[in-house]
């Protein structure tokens, strides 16, 4: 058909040369796509319907085909083979669904052929059409209302080619958009289009829709700073005749994409290259308000090319500096939110290259920020220390010693006891570069408590006679009252006063909207103090909703900390093992996108999870080595960061895993290892796991070879407990009980002993505690076999004792103590003194 194709065809000279033969007769036949009324007639006869009925189908139809009769003829055969349109036994005539014909995306090959029919177009239409593909696949029809008082469009308008372009298919308009019938018909208008005209279209459509705005070049010019202009970009009203609303900043993020796809080697003009910088950091600000941090980052650094590495040379107006660093900063942030840390050091390095130390602050918290995720410690601490010096505080060369350390903590117990307590939870202050010097120490804090460096007590000291001392009492200034409440626990063992210093944290914390210190204080102040007073399961729903804040406002990294410690506390408390293994797999790739420090935490709970389970763990091959082929990997790279806090667990998990293994050798192995860090002097709530084992084994040990160092080890545990008791009754009563069990069984006190061991049950049953139900039927199995010598009452104890690690989930711990016990089958049945209060998963 001559319609289908265009005047540059090669099917066109062939044919001129066949007309001017005398030898070939040519005979034109005009066969013409249908209109859309013969289109209507030929749906109407086919369907035994009146026209006045098959009306939006055969719109529809029409629109989607163009008229071409053998699209249309396949389209229709489409729609009756998906049953869109069926027969009605019920009404004796043909229906169809109405949303699925108007959702009904136009074929490949129709849109093709729609291509091969541009060049018959009108050029207003044609010209309406090459700015609508500049706009991209759907464009606001608000936005094309605009065009028509502009210079952009063409001599009779947009809108007026608009409906014209509908009806043939080329475009839709639903919801106040209008949209290409086609992405190929899209791409080919905009391909074809000549760059030259391509990028003056463009940027002419910026330049009108920007001048709507309040970011115009005069606008920036009179603004006192880039955060002005930002906080000023009202909304106006642009209302369509659709309805849709239009804001001044979806106007700005429109004008701003298309400059973007003009580009910086367009505009030769430098006041324009900063006017369209400052564009591109307004919809990055925008987009990070979003956590769009993707397109954040798209924008940052499209801003960056437009201004140049010449920009921190400007001619000494400060708000193109300005400019400069709010969009390196910009884009540090938005590298560290997308986990590039190769970007992350190249922009924070450029930073610190072109600014002022006290303005390189914020760039250094980014970057520090970035080697945390990565669980580069060393690194942070040695920075922090460095920073801190260049701020004027004392950080003294070498480490401080044991001496020092309380001679600091004593010092400024002192300095506290001259402050009002009230004013310190209440009192406001937003000095900035103190903020940021307070967000320094943090991260360095936070690398040297898992380095376990003698520099965490001292730094934390500094921190509250910091902010004392400059009367700062931001929210940042509750991480050092938090700290300071730790070392309470760790230097004095003083947990009444550490409870009263997290409190003043919290209060602090209450003066403040949230944040990523809101979320880092709260992990702290419950995952590592109030911990010892209030019940585990508590501890656990405050740290979930901490992990909860923290994602809800973005601090994504920081909120893996109080995710991991609820996952371990789920562990450790017993929940059921199965369901745990679900949850933590999935909080586990959550862990490894955002902060893979906390993911190896984790993926040795994982790897305990499946021991216990008795199935081989696959965790390392399910996250393709992203921590590594094994564990020993994870134990390799703390040993080469000196990370001492994932060390130290590394091997207690491998200490817990041998305990419930009943390899005692080789758990006593493990726990001289723990012991030989300097993590194991730093007190978390797996401390109290570790000293109840621990001591266990020591009765255990001391009954087969009576050795006083281990009968010392179970009395130490004792002490621990009773005191730990008198924080909190349920998470100690019901291991106290047992311990003390094993204290009378190693004495042969045998009633006493069995009284003991029935107490140990009945709490760890009224707590819940299934597993460790199960632990203290299994010990008392044993004293009843090789102290009381009841083997009766041994082996029914250990029955109930394989009924509570079955009901865990402990399926492998299970079948340890079946195969040494030689147990029957009616070990499986369930334990009949299970209560209501057991966890039931």
């Amino acid at each position: 058909r001559d319609d289908e194709i265009s005047v540059d065809h090669p099917l066109l000279p062939k044919l001129n040369s066949l007309r001017e033969s005398s030898n070939v007769k040519i005979t034109n036949m005009h066969l013409s796509a249908f209109s859309k009324d013969d289109l209507g007639d030929m749906i109407s006869n086919e369907l035994k319907l009146p026209k006045r009925l098959i009306g939006e189908l055969s719109d529809v139809v029409y629109k989607k085909t163009s008229g071409h009769i053998l699209f249309a003829v396949e389209l229709l055969n489409s729609m009756v083979r998906d049953s869109t349109i069926y027969f009605s036994m019920r009404r004796r005539q043909f229906h169809w669904k109405l949303d699925r014909v108007y959702s009904l995306e136009t074929n490949e090959t129709v849109a093709t052929f729609i291509i091969s029919s541009l060049s018959t177009l009108h050029p207003d239409a044609l010209k309406a059409l090459q700015i609508l593909s500049c706009c991209g696949f759907h464009t606001d029809v608000a936005v094309l209302e605009l065009f028509e008082e502009s210079n952009i469009s063409p001599c009779r308008g947009i809108l007026c080619s608009l409906q014209y372009l509908v009806d043939v298919g080329i475009v839709e308009i639903a919801g106040g958009l209008v949209a290409f019938a086609h992405d190929l018909i899209q791409q080919h208008v905009y391909e074809n289009i000549d760059l030259s005209q391509r990028l003056d279209l463009h940027f002419n459509i910026a330049l009108f829709l920007g001048l709507k705005t309040s970011m115009n070049s005069a606008s920036i010019q009179a603004m006192g700073s880039i955060e002005d202009g930002f906080k000023n970009l009202y909304i106006s009203e642009s209302k369509t005749a659709e309805g849709p609303v239009l804001s001044e900043r979806s106007l700005l993020s429109i004008a701003t994409d298309h400059i973007n796809h003009a580009g910086p080697d367009f505009i030769l003009e430098l006041s324009q290259r900063k006017l369209f910088a400052t564009w591109n950091l307004i919809v990055g600000k925008e987009m990070t308000a979003r956590s769009n941090f993707g397109c954040a980052l798209h924008y940052y650094e499209q801003g960056i090319l437009f201004i140049g590495r010449g920009g921190w040379l400007d001619d000494g107006v400060t708000i193109h500096h300005q400019l400069c660093l709010d969009l390196y900063e910009g884009a540090a942030d938005a590298s560290l939110a997308v986990r590039n840390d190769s970007l992350v050091k190249y922009y924070t390095e450029v930073i610190f290259q072109n600014v002022p130390f006290e303005d390189s602050l914020p760039a250094w918290i980014t970057l520090m920020t970035s080697l945390e995720s990565s669980g580069q410690h060393k690194r942070i601490l040695d920075t922090g220390l460095t920073l801190i010096q260049r701020l004027n505080i004392d950080v003294p060369k070498p480490q401080p010693s044991p001496v020092e350390l309380m001679k600091t903590m004593s010092t400024t117990i002192q300095l506290m006891s001259n402050f009002d307590v009230d004013r310190i939870a209440t009192s406001h202050s937003a000095d900035r570069c103190k903020r940021n010097s307070f967000k320094i120490f943090i991260r360095t804090l936070v690398a040297a408590f898992s380095l376990s460096s003698p520099y965490l007590p001292h730094l934390t000291c500094e921190m509250v006679r910091y902010s004392l001392q400059n009367n700062f009492y931001g929210v940042e200034s509750s991480v050092a009252f938090a700290g300071f409440a730790f070392f309470n626990i760790v230097m004095k063992n003083d947990y009444a006063e550490a409870k009263y210093w997290a409190n003043i944290a919290l209060e602090i914390l209450n003066q403040w909207p949230p944040s990523s210190v809101t979320v880092r204080v709260n992990w702290m102040v419950y995952g590592l103090i109030i911990v010892w007073f209030v019940p585990l399961q508590e501890t656990k729903r405050r740290l979930l909703e901490t992990y909860q804040l923290g994602m809800k406002i973005g601090s994504f990294s920081t909120s893996m900390y109080p995710l991991c410690f609820c996952s371990r506390i789920a562990l450790l408390e017993g929940e059921n093992l199965s369901v745990l293994h679900q949850s933590n797999s999935r909080d586990l790739k959550t862990m490894t996108k955002y902060n893979l420090h906390c993911a190896k935490l984790s993926v040795l709970d994982m790897v305990m999870i499946d021991e216990l389970r008795g199935i081989d763990s696959n965790t390392f091959s399910m996250f393709n080595g992203s921590f590594g082929n094994d564990e020993k990997d994870i134990i390799i790279d703390a040993q080469l960061k000196g990370d001492n806090y994932l060390l130290g667990y590394a091997y207690q998990r491998r200490f817990f895993s041998s305990f419930w293994a009943g390899d005692y050798g080789n758990a006593e192995l493990y726990c001289r290892r723990v012991l030989s860090l300097p993590s194991a002097k730093t007190p978390v709530f797996q401390s109290i796991y570790f000293t109840f084992y621990r001591g266990l084994i020591g009765f255990l040990r001391f009954r087969d070879n009576e050795s006083e160092e281990q009968y010392g080890i179970g009395l130490d545990a004792i002490t621990k407990i009773e005191f730990w008791l008198q924080f909190s009754r349920s998470n100690f009563e019901n291991k106290l009980y047992l311990l003390k069990a094993e204290l009378e069984a190693s004495m042969r006190n045998l009633d006493a002993a069995s009284k003991l061991y029935e107490a140990s049950v009945k709490s760890a049953n009224d707590c819940g505690r299934v597993h460790e139900k199960g632990l203290a039927f299994e010990f008392m199995g044993n004293f009843l076999s090789s102290v009381a010598d009841d083997p009766t009452g041994a082996r029914a104890c250990m029955k109930k004792s394989h009924a509570c690690y079955l009901q865990w989930g402990a399926l492998g711990k299970a079948a340890i103590l079946r195969e040494k016990y030689n147990l029957n089958d009616d070990a499986l049945e369930r334990d009949p003194t299970s209560s209501k209060h057991e966890r039931h998963e």
